[in-house]
């Protein structure tokens, strides 16, 4: 079983490998029965993905120049 403690690390992940990830996590968790231990590290996964591409948005309007 993996250990849902550790990290999941996206941070080398493309933007695209990372909404074909959170693609295929979504359909992964709506093919998940409600009770099914498989919940936790697809959730786990999702919210690094989404955390990352939070952080990257983030970055890219820090970054934007404005006259």
């Amino acid at each position: 079983m993996p250990d849902i403690s550790r990290p999941h690390d996206v941070t080398g992940l493309t933007p695209g490998e990372l909404e074909q990830a959170r693609r295929d996590l979504r359909a992964s968790l709506a093919l998940a029965r409600p009770d099914s231990a498989v919940r936790v590290p697809i959730l786990a996964r999702m919210t690094a993905v989404d955390a990352e591409l939070a952080e990257r948005g983030k970055q890219g309007r820090a970054d934007e120049v404005r006259p």
